[in-house]
């Protein structure tokens, strides 16, 4: 299992995706989970978290733990932008 929400840098890009999300959805755009799960900073984010699972508990996470952990983390990503836009 990957825990994504468990880093500075994570959380920093995080942060950084969501408000570049926000700003597209406020200009009109529809938010995929598939987009992105697979856009470069979400796979940069998985990569980060993957390592530290390594570092920390010896373990190394396999190609479907890290497609969901993406899948997983874009959809709270999501989540967040569509809450945000509300307002």
């Amino acid at each position: 299992i990957i825990y994504i929400r468990n880093s500075r840098d994570i959380y920093a890009l995080t942060e950084w995706l969501q408000n570049t999300l926000l700003k597209k959805v406020n200009r009109g755009l529809t938010p995929s989970v598939e987009y992105l799960a697979n856009c470069s900073t979400m796979k940069k984010i998985v990569r980060m978290a993957a390592k530290m699972l390594s570092d920390q508990d010896h373990k190394t996470a396999t190609k479907q733990e890290k497609e969901q952990a993406a899948r997983e983390h874009a959809a709270y990503i999501i989540g967040c932008v569509e809450y945000l836009s509300k307002f």
